[in-house]
């Protein structure tokens, strides 16, 4: 009975609204965005520092030019973390990863990270994903995923 309990704990996770991007207008539905998911596995140990680094760095979000919406999303007593970003362009995207904010919590992150997994995906406005399942579903097809720290 305890190790369902457990098992059920570890799989309760909660997280940021999800975007509330406003439907395309019909010239919209088929501009292209940029789509990036992640899922990470951290070691509960450093679990602390990689959460405080991952709330300044969502905290930073709309700052960012460029950034249509984003969520994110962990398990309350496991190891898994997962994000969503959608982006107006590539180099949106990229701006955001070398922002400060960004690299400093990478490199602090890092001793906590035992897995990377990461998708970056040009998609149709009409096709971003409506809830988490449909991002998990994603991030399970091995097509277009790089792994690190495997």
């Amino acid at each position: 009975m305890l190790g369902s309990a457990v098992v059920w704990l570890q799989g309760c996770a909660i997280g940021t609204p999800w975007p509330r991007l406003s439907a395309p207008s019909p010239e919209q539905a088929q501009e292209s965005v940029v789509l990036v998911l992640t899922h990470v596995a951290v070691d509960t140990q450093q679990r602390r520092e990689f959460d405080r680094q991952n709330s300044r760095v969502l905290a930073s979000m709309g700052s960012h030019p460029g950034l249509i919406g984003f969520a994110a999303r962990r398990q309350l007593f496991g190891d898994q973390g997962w994000t969503m970003s959608v982006w107006a362009s590539d180099e949106a995207r990229a701006a955001f990863v070398r922002s400060p904010v960004h690299r400093e919590a990478i490199a602090r992150s890092m001793p906590a990270l035992r897995t990377v997994e990461l998708k970056r995906l040009t998609v149709a406005r009409k096709d971003l994903p409506a809830d988490w399942d449909q991002v998990l579903r994603m991030l399970a097809d091995p097509e277009g995923r790089r792994n690190y720290w495997e």
